[in-house]
């Protein structure tokens, strides 16, 4: 083999090899929605036990670029029952979990899911690795196993209100306003 030839084909390698990490997935609204969706027919399917898959860091419900995962809370308790990234709030009720704004965002989570099934849910949050809280949406998703109500989601950060609105028209959208006009 020519250098020549050797060089291209090693030049080749390099420029296939460095382009890997480009061609990852980013964290859309289209993306969580779709994970969403898949982690809940699992749960559905398997119950507790498809909590194993969710929480497996290499596994098809880590994505976008390691930012996105999925969590599971009780629908009814607020329990968090599984959490990928944050073990210390699985087995503890959340329902008094608020942000900043004291908006109290994992009943909205539940209220929303009791009365449409599924929505997004806009609050404040930190982004990982940091303290000071920036809006996130998530969107979540009721799923039910033998009776029992699970409440699926997964968020990101700097999508504003308009751009769900505008992928998906027909969507529920919670915030603070639409919790106290549920009331």
């Amino acid at each position: 083999m020519r250098k020549a030839d050797l060089f291209i084909m090693t030049l080749g390698l390099c420029l296939l090899t460095s382009g890997i990490g480009l061609a990852q997935e980013k964290l859309t609204v289209q993306l969580v929605k779709e994970k969403v969706y898949a982690a809940a027919k699992l749960v559905e399917q398997e119950g507790e036990a498809a909590f194993a898959k969710l929480r497996d860091p290499k596994g098809e419900f880590r994505f976008g670029g390691g930012d996105g995962y999925i969590w599971v809370h009780d629908a009814v308790t607020g329990v968090m029952l599984m959490h990928p990234t944050k073990a210390s709030m699985e087995g503890v009720n959340q329902l008094d979990l608020q942000d900043s704004s004291h908006f109290r965002f994992i009943v909205a989570m539940n209220q929303l899911t009791e009365k449409y099934k599924e929505g997004w849910v806009i609050y404040l949050w930190p982004k990982p690795g940091q303290t000071k809280e920036d809006p996130k949406i998530s969107f979540v998703k009721l799923a039910v196993k033998d009776g029992r109500k699970f409440v699926i989601g997964c968020g990101v950060y700097d999508i504003l209100k308009s751009d769900i609105a505008a992928a998906y028209p027909n969507d529920i959208i919670f915030d603070q306003d639409s919790v106290s006009q549920m009331d």
